[in-house]
């Protein structure tokens, strides 16, 4: 975890974690937990600025404590929960005695059948990073306004002109989701697959003319 990367990005001044008694309510009915996964509870879990205005919702105590159905099904861990609750983010049971396990996309039923759709990232880690670097992209407080569609040429020009950040989410909206920064005060998610597309934002009116001088002309609207 890249945790000063995380409060640049997002304005945090500290972090605050979960007690030891919420992390225990958090993992209620699993023997074992990742120590990457319990590490970063016990840093960020009460750190508002990460989770408040996220795209998606993240599975944290308050979400568990009100939608039950995370406690129902154990044959995973859930992490984070698509917004129209199309699918979510889970460790296998079986991995949660892993340090470090990989996470899967998965779909839930109404009767808690569970599908696996593919794998986000080979660790809850690399996971939680590529994650929060895309939320934090979706709205930084000042937006391009648009949705832009790229080329391979037009990524071709990104890729030298910013930041690729060595994070990604696999099977997310899309095949992978790549983010780039500028300066840490700025980002831009794509969406890869068939029809590259995403779009930008930037914490300070500045930092977004910045962005806009350097890729506003690249891609179509």
């Amino acid at each position: 975890m890249d945790y000063e990367l995380l409060k640049k990005i997002y304005g945090i001044g500290s972090f605050s974690g979960y007690s030891d008694d919420e992390i225990s309510e958090m993992l209620e009915g699993f023997e074992t937990a990742p120590s990457a996964l319990t590490g970063f509870w016990k840093k960020c879990g009460n750190t508002k600025e990460l989770f408040g205005h996220s795209n998606d919702n993240w599975i944290d105590l308050e979400f568990q404590r009100k939608y039950m159905w995370v406690k129902e099904q154990k044959d995973y861990y859930y992490l984070l929960n698509e917004n129209q609750g199309v699918y979510q983010a889970a460790i296998r049971r079986e991995d949660m005695s892993l340090p470090d396990p990989p996470v899967y996309v998965v779909e839930t039923s109404r009767d808690n059948e569970v599908k696996e759709v593919g794998k986000a990232e080979e660790s809850v880690s690399a996971f939680l990073m590529g994650m929060l670097l895309y939320e934090a992209s979706l709205g930084l407080g000042f937006d391009c306004g648009d949705f832009i569609w790229y080329s391979e040429e037009d990524i071709a020009q990104i890729d030298a002109l910013l930041q690729k950040y060595p994070y990604h989410v696999y099977n997310w909206y899309s095949e992978r989701i790549d983010v780039y920064g500028m300066n840490d005060e700025a980002l831009l998610f794509i969406l890869q697959g068939d029809d590259p597309q995403g779009t930008y934002s930037a914490r300070s009116e500045d930092a977004l003319q910045k962005m806009d001088e350097l890729i506003g002309e690249i891609g179509e609207r």
